[in-house]
């Protein structure tokens, strides 16, 4: 619908099919402008962080807990794969970021360390 102007009202970025990026808009890109000239006057600001998801830095997320301790329990990845509905290459690539955050190199080993460190549930009699 044409605004008053009779212009579409979307400016001509849209007229050459454009579109600003989301984090760039709005409010987003106000608060930028306001920390840009803060940090030009030398007061420290904050960054805000828009790139997806923060991680588990060096702890394991709950994704690598779960299947760490399924191969705790003498699973294979394929066993593993299907028990979780995901890939056997999805559960390599878990226990290699499990390995990797508790510095072993087996799955035995990362049994051992999981357990040691509390992170395994005790085993049923």
């Amino acid at each position: 619908m044409p605004d008053c102007d009779g212009s579409s009202g979307r400016g001509a970025a849209a007229a050459v099919g454009h579109r600003a990026p989301a984090a760039r808009t709005g409010r987003e890109a106000g608060s930028d402008r306001v920390a840009q000239v803060l940090r030009e006057h030398g007061t420290e600001v904050v960054r805000t962080w828009r790139r997806g998801p923060l991680g588990y830095g060096d702890q394991l997320s709950p994704r690598e807990l779960e299947v760490a301790g399924l191969a705790a329990q003498g699973m294979t990845n394929r066993q593993i794969a299907g028990t979780l509905y995901i890939s056997h290459r999805t559960v390599g690539q878990h226990l290699s970021g499990a390995m990797r955050k508790l510095g072993v190199s087996s799955r035995t080993a990362l049994a051992v360390a999981a357990s040691r460190a509390g992170l395994l549930p005790p085993e049923k009699e």
